[in-house]
This record gives structure tokens, sequence and C-alpha cells, in this order.
């Protein structure tokens, strides 16, 4: 049962996850292309409901992923099994502080981050943040691929993609994360000064805030 329950729900996130990447990828066509695609997939994940469902699949899959790794026998992982639990782990322990950082200035605040949020990220922090926004990206796209690959024969469908295709997928997925972040870094195209965007100004008075 329990294996059912993590399929379900990691299906349903692996939906959001998909949409959120092709927009993360349109990066690097430039701010337009990135902010209008986002302001049409925002209205519908970001309506409540659909958001409660998808914070609520989030968290029931996290859960019972937690759940089977402490009440199931220890087995011998294939390779492609152990990297699926790398980046689950990975994503598990970045995923609330990235929903606080994208989210918590919409819910308290009225300002979406946008494309000159991410880029004020990069900018302000770029050590820190090309990795982080990479690695995110690349786990986050495999654990969600190999996920379906394995949830949805649970589900009754009948799904399996070979590990050759799920390594060339991943590669381009890495591909794209790193155009992506060179759109936002400004090195495809000038954006401007990123710290001059409202979720920057507010991230700045927030961070001036906790320092006094």
């Amino acid at each position: 049962m329990l294996k059912q329950i993590q399929a379900g729900s990691g299906a349903l996130f692996a939906v959001f996850v998909a949409l959120h990447l092709v927009n993360t990828w349109l990066a690097g066509l430039g701010p337009a292309a990135y902010d209008g695609v986002q302001s049409v997939l925002r209205s519908v994940y970001q309506f409540a409901p659909v958001e409660a469902l998808l914070l609520a699949a989030l968290a029931v899959h996290l859960v019972v992923g937690i759940m089977r790794i402490v009440t199931e026998p220890k087995r011998q992982l294939s390779t492609r099994a152990r990297w699926h639990r790398y980046a689950g782990f990975f994503l598990a322990l970045f995923i609330g502080g990235h929903i606080l950082a994208v989210r918590g200035s919409s819910w308290f605040y009225d300002v979406y981050p946008g494309f000159e949020g991410l880029a004020f990220s990069v900018a302000a922090v770029p050590a820190y943040f090309y990795p982080y926004y990479f690695l995110l990206g690349t786990a986050g796209f495999y654990h969600a691929l190999n996920g379906l690959s394995i949830a949805l024969p649970r589900l009754g469908l009948s799904f399996r993609l070979p590990t050759s295709g799920l390594k060339v997928a991943t590669l381009g997925a890495a591909a794209l994360m790193t155009v992506s972040l060179l759109g936002f870094g400004g090195v495809l195209f000038d954006v401007g000064n990123p710290a001059d965007s409202p979720f920057a100004k507010l991230a700045l008075e927030i961070v001036d805030g906790l320092a006094e």
C-alpha cells in the first residue's frame, strides 16, 4: 500500500516538476519568454486548491519515502536506484528552503521573483546559486523521470524507461539547466541590474533586518 501511495503522490508532483523545469529552461531565451510562460503557469499551479494539492502530494511523498527507508528491510540497490535515492535526499534537504524562497515573498509580501529575482540570486552569490540551481534542476529532473518509470507500473500503467534513455535525457536536462543559468547570469544577453527588482529590494531589506 505504501508503494502505491508513494507512486501516486510522486506522479502527481512530477507533473508540476515538468512544468517548472520547462519554464526554467526558457530562461535561455530571455526574460520575456521566462516571465511570459510563468505568468500563464502560475495562474494554474498557484491557484489555491491546486497549490494545496501539490504541497500535500509533496509532503505525503516525503513522509512515505522516509517510512519505507526506515521500516523496509535493507536491500542491494542498483546504480540507477542509488542515484534516484541520492537525488531524493538532495531534493528533500533543499525543497523546503526553495519553496519558502520562491513563494514566501508572494505569500507574505505579494512580490514574485520572476526572471529578475533569479538573476539577482545568481548575481548576488554566484558561488552558491550556480551549483545550487544546476543540481536542483538536474536532480529534480532525474528523480521525477526515473520516479515515473517506477510509479506508473505500480499504478497499472505500462511504462519503463531504459537506463540508456534516462542517461541521455538527464544529460540533456543538465545542458538545458546550464544554458538557463547562463541566461540568468547575463552571459547570453543583457539582464540589466537585477538588484533594482522588487524581489531584490525585498530580499535585501530582509537580510538587513536580520543583521540588525
